[in-house]
């Protein structure tokens, strides 16, 4: 069996389920103990994420199904099925899922304490 340092793959059913906040629950699929360099979740998103900003890491969020409103800096966009976003380090933004489900890609890694809760 591989060593936790040395997972390449994992499975949907083998990535780890956290409830972010009450219209948010995600799936890591790769833990900064295996990579520092980059992460993938999956989120599910119905509802208000509230605003936040990263200190460090910049997320690429790709719309799988459903609507994501997302107000970036003050920028309002719609993000439908197959549409990905930009966010880059040090910009507030703020989501609004419908029905969604958001895949996000951090690089760096996240680390909860990269990020500041702004509202």
């Amino acid at each position: 069996m591989e060593s936790l340092e040395q997972l390449s793959l994992v499975r949907e059913a083998d990535a780890v389920e956290r409830v972010v906040d009450d219209a948010m629950t995600i799936r890591s699929y790769f833990s900064a103990e295996q990579s520092t360099a980059v992460d993938l979740v999956a989120a599910e998103l119905d509802g208000l994420h509230s605003l936040r900003v990263n200190r460090r890491s910049t997320k690429l969020y790709y719309v799988e199904r459903g609507t994501l409103d997302i107000t970036i800096d003050g920028r309002k966009y719609t993000a439908d099925a197959g549409s990905t976003i930009l966010v880059r380090v040090d910009e507030e933004h703020e989501m609004v899922g419908h029905a969604a489900r958001v895949l996000i890609i951090c690089s760096p890694a996240f680390d909860p304490a990269d990020e500041e809760i702004l509202a």
